[in-house]
């Protein structure tokens, strides 16, 4: 029997954080990216802030103690990669559990997630990607099939005070809002208490930013700016804004556009130094650097085209910039075929 109650008898409860305001105790937050901007290494270097006790990006202290991490992960190898990025952020190994038998199996109804939280009792815990977790007889875009096996990890996360963090990508046409882009139903970025995203800065690809997209329990928290950089603790702080994803995206927008005449030039110019469909790289160049076309235009323009880049068999060998359809049998030397 479902039955009323007023507020007043209702216990106020303050939120208690793992990283605030970015991830939260006890609920779901959700990390998204496009692929290769660097999810996994930040959520390892969270992980390793945890299971030592350091502060996350030296800007919010966590408790010193170290808290155990669980890390679930249906893509990436535990060996040659998880462990390696976590080994080089500084984690505390003893303090991170995973599975390295039967990952794909795993479901987030399964008995064996509430087993994994009640043996390891971890700060926390991440699934990437967390589509894997839902299950392939799942319509990611059903609302009333996703609520049921997400809502029981919303659940497991508040009985046991446990962050949760799922990892997801981005939608591949790069098309909406950061909010639009998160494959799947919105219901379940209904379910997450907060989202942070990631992408590149543009014109600086190796700065990398993680904006705070949504936050239902507190005020949103500034963009921090990120380098990743294995020799150097895995995740380097360079800085902090107030620029949300959307603001990224239209600074690169507005630069594709202003840039458009500068590439349709330099397209123009590889197709006319190009007359029998292939040329050496280094002369293509050479000639662009006198038309003052910049290296930047040029390959952009060698990459909307499909140029194909292929070695000589001399000695030294150099590059060889063929048009899509101008490649020959493989069999044939190219040095002959170069009349070189």
């Amino acid at each position: 029997m479902v039955s009323l109650v007023c507020p007043e008898e209702v216990k106020e409860e303050e939120t208690n954080w793992l990283y605030s305001p970015y991830v939260p105790r006890g609920k779901l937050t959700l990390c998204a990216a496009y692929p290769g901007v660097g999810k996994t290494y930040l959520l390892c270097y969270m992980a390793a802030c945890v299971t030592t006790g350091k502060s996350f990006f030296n800007i919010v202290p966590f408790s010193n103690e170290k808290e155990n991490v669980v890390y679930l992960t249906a893509e990436d190898g535990i060996g040659d990669t998880i462990k390696k990025r976590m080994r080089q952020c500084g984690a505390d190994m003893k303090h991170v559990f995973v599975v390295t038998e039967n990952k794909t199996q795993l479901l987030f109804d399964s008995p064996e997630i509430e087993m994994f939280i009640q043996q390891t009792n971890p700060a926390l815990m991440i699934f990437d990607p967390f589509q894997a977790y839902i299950g392939s007889d799942v319509d990611m875009n059903a609302p009333n099939k996703t609520n049921e096996r997400v809502g029981h990890i919303v659940d497991l996360a508040e009985k046991y005070g446990v962050a949760v963090v799922l990892i997801c990508h981005f939608n591949k046409n790069q098309k909406g809002d950061a909010i639009t882009r998160v494959l799947g139903s919105t219901d379940i970025m209904g379910k997450c208490r907060s989202y942070i995203a990631l992408g590149n800065v543009p014109d600086e690809e190796d700065i990398k930013f993680m904006s705070h997209e949504k936050s239902s329990l507190e005020r949103k928290g500034r963009t921090v700016l990120f380098e990743i950089d294995p020799d150097n603790g895995g995740i380097v702080y360079k800085g902090e804004n107030s620029l949300s994803m959307d603001d990224y995206t239209a600074i690169r927008s507005k630069k594709r556009a202003s840039n458009a005449p500068a590439l349709e030039e330099a397209k123009k110019f590889i197709i006319n130094q190009m007359p029998e469909g292939r040329r050496m790289a280094k002369e293509i160049k050479n000639l662009a650097e006198a038309n003052k076309i910049s290296e930047m235009s040029l390959r952009r323009a060698r990459e909307e085209l499909g140029i194909i880049t292929r070695k000589t068999k001399t000695f030294p060998p150099e590059s060889v910039w063929i048009l899509p359809g101008h490649t020959e049998d493989e069999s044939e030397p190219i040095q002959e075929r170069l009349c070189l």
